[in-house]
């Protein structure tokens, strides 16, 4: 609490010396009436944080209220910590470049892995998604191991972290593509047999884009894994380092006062 502790006291002074510059003496800038500064620190131009994201609905997007549940608490967690933030989208593949680059402060939501761990700072956890594979209804495909697998196309989107067994699977019949909707249509075109993707971002293509697919298409149990969500930041930005601490404190603050947990519930992801 001392950073909103600080902000009040420099609010309040600012606002008194601009009450008072032209006309008053100190002893009356020292009387001046306070008043209230919001929670949330007010962001300067110095504390402008650029953001780097995807199309992955339900998570993330575009066209939805607030550009999606995971857009709206990285945002709410800078902002309240005196961050302006500014998102843009991007592909995936992008995104990961940029960020690397440093033309970019950061970009989410992303897969922990050990290499984005040495490329990038990665935040702590914020939310999960249970990633599965889907196949057709009607196509009757177990599996106990990978090795199971060997058989079938199987749908990755380039760029994209599933699991270290699974990408380092070489033996496997990977077809990549560069979203997850194409690969939904590829798979009820059958020109794949299984498609890796999160469960959540599967329903939402299809619930949006592919209707067609709601009787055609569904997923094996159990998820192949779920994963951690985070945010990377840019080791070659300026102050990292504070910018990984800053976000911290400002999702702790937002878990706090309940703000998280109202995002989550707005969006459908209680």
């Amino acid at each position: 609490m001392k950073l909103k502790t600080l902000c009040q006291f420099v609010g309040v002074m600012l606002l008194a010396y601009g009450l008072t510059a032209c006309t008053a003496s100190a002893t009356q800038q020292a009387t001046a009436t306070p008043v209230s500064v919001p929670a949330t620190a007010t962001p300067t131009s110095e504390k402008l944080i650029t953001l780097a994201t995807l199309e992955w609905p339900p998570y993330v997007g575009e066209e939805l209220e607030d550009h999606g549940f995971t857009s709206e608490i990285v945002t709410a967690a800078f902002e309240r910590v005196g961050y302006e933030v500014k998102v843009e989208f991007m592909p995936w593949a992008r995104v990961l470049q940029e960020v690397e680059q440093g033309n970019y402060d950061a970009g989410f939501p992303a897969y922990y892995s050990e290499e984005r761990a040495s490329t990038y700072l990665l935040t702590d956890a914020f939310v999960e998604g249970p990633v599965v594979f889907y196949k057709q209804v009607d196509e009757n495909i177990t599996y106990t191991t990978l090795e199971d697998l060997k058989p079938y196309r199987i749908g990755i989107v380039l760029g994209y972290v599933n699991t270290p067994e699974f990408d380092a699977a070489d033996y496997l019949q990977k077809d990549a593509a560069n979203n997850d909707e194409q690969n939904l249509r590829k798979l009820l075109l059958n020109r794949l047999d299984l498609v890796v993707i999160d469960r959540f971002v599967a329903a939402s293509i299809i619930d949006q884009s592919i209707p067609e697919a709601k009787d055609s298409l569904d997923f094996l149990s159990p998820p192949l894994e779920v994963k951690t969500l985070h945010v990377i930041i840019s080791r070659n930005t300026e102050n990292a380092e504070q910018k990984l601490k800053d976000f911290h404190e400002g999702l702790q603050q937002i878990i706090a006062d309940g703000t998280f947990a109202q995002i989550m519930e707005k969006h459908g992801m209680d």
